[in-house]
């Protein structure tokens, strides 16, 4: 059973201001889950794009906007965004300050070659 020190992993550069860390992922030990740390700076965020599973998002610290169906909404600490499996949508960080969030799929691998689809922009650096 693998315990993750997970406030004392390396994080790496996804995109412009948004760092990341992998907390379960299949080289973390885990099988049927991913969740992901995000540290985002404001302005900051992901372009249009989907995944072909449930993607949840928690908000640890900040503020989080979240569009999808061209319906906007935001969610702060203590809050929780469940996306749809294929539902197209972005997010970004609405606050002056800095957004921390997790993201969980029931993937280990959610970013796996056509597991993600981007709409807009460029599929992020995940390693």
């Amino acid at each position: 059973m693998p315990v993750v020190d997970y406030g004392a992993l390396p994080e790496f550069p996804m995109r412009p201001g948004i760092t990341g860390k992998w907390i379960a992922s299949r080289e973390r030990g885990a099988a049927g889950v991913g969740v992901l740390s995000n540290t985002i700076e404001a302005g900051c965020g992901a372009p249009l794009h989907r995944h072909e599973y449930e993607e949840i998002i928690l908000v640890e610290a900040g503020k989080i906007w979240v569009e999808m169906d061209k319906v906007r909404t935001t969610a702060t600490p203590g809050q929780c965004v469940i996306i749809p499996a294929n539902a197209a949508h972005a997010w970004g960080n609405e606050g002056p300050e800095v957004l921390r969030v997790l993201f969980v799929w029931n993937s280990p691998e959610p970013f796996a070659p056509g597991k993600s689809t981007y709409l807009e922009g460029a599929p992020p650096a995940v390693t």
